[in-house]
């Protein structure tokens, strides 16, 4: 392993795999956040058929609820980048900490 790869790993080594499994789950979870905030004005401007026979604040709340589980689902599978370095940010912090 070269010097820079065992410096960028050395203080993920110092923590738990409890702490790793929750900083995981937080930068995907973040990832998630931000996804659907970019998503939101592209599907804001798609006419959808109405759901209850009429243009109403439930078609908002459904398509709010549809974003936020396509943008969960493409954190899940690798996302854009967000979530790998929300999670180096994180393991810095609680390497610091520790």
């Amino acid at each position: 392993m070269n010097a820079i790869a065992s410096i960028a790993t050395a203080p993920a080594a110092e923590l738990s795999p409890q702490k790793m499994a929750a900083i995981n789950h937080k930068a995907e979870e973040f990832e998630a956040l931000v996804l659907s905030q970019l998503l939101a004005p592209m599907f804001d401007s798609v006419k959808t058929p109405s759901l209850f026979g009429e243009d109403g604040p439930e078609q908002d709340t459904f398509r709010s609820l549809l974003n936020d589980e396509y943008a969960k689902a493409i954190a899940a599978r690798g996302g854009i980048g967000i979530a790998d370095q929300v999670k180096d940010a994180l393991i810095r912090i609680q390497s610091n900490n520790a």
